[in-house]
């Protein structure tokens, strides 16, 4: 009986002493913090990145300034594209007479509109909006007449600002 006692007071004396098991949340708050603010270092600005284009292999280059992103063209092997929508092909710039390209001039025209009515929506200047930046991704093995007459085109509508893409060459120390 005595016995019996003994056991059932050193199972209650076991109980009260285990509790329920803690742990310390400060240490991992701490880690989520840093890698919440290494992710957010890490993504940027999303409106200074570039798009990605599938069959693009830009040249190489040793500039060390990042390009902007207001509007990009892009010069691929077989088309020419506006912020991703295709407004010609590299035979018809090939083919043509004329330095200008029409569906690039047209496509860039309709985006100075949309911006000066933008503007003017919101009560501010007509040019406020329009930077005349644009960032030209031309791949490697384009012929240069066409990366030319791409050039002349986005001058001619206001873009004179005009950035190329380029791939940083690796650094051999």
């Amino acid at each position: 009986m005595r016995r019996d006692y003994q056991f059932r007071r050193m199972r209650t004396r076991t109980r009260a002493r285990a509790g329920v098991a803690g742990m310390n949340l400060i240490p991992l708050l701490d880690i989520f913090t840093i890698l919440l603010l290494f992710f957010l270092v890490q993504a940027g600005d999303p409106s200074e990145t570039l798009p990605v284009l599938e069959h693009l292999r830009l040249p190489f280059s040793e500039a060390k300034q990042p390009p902007h992103r207001e509007i990009v063209v892009g010069i691929e092997p077989g088309r020419i594209t506006l912020d991703g929508r295709e407004v010609a092909t590299v035979d018809e710039v090939l083919a043509s007479e004329t330095d200008l390209v029409p569906g690039l001039a047209a496509a860039l025209e309709a985006y100075v509109e949309e911006a000066v009515g933008a503007a003017r929506a919101e009560g501010a200047q007509p040019g406020a909006r329009l930077s005349g930046e644009v960032t030209i991704m031309g791949d490697r093995e384009i012929p240069f007449r066409v990366l030319k007459r791409v050039m002349f085109t986005c001058a001619s509508r206001h873009f004179g600002h005009i950035s190329l893409a380029v791939q940083p060459r690796e650094e051999t120390t």
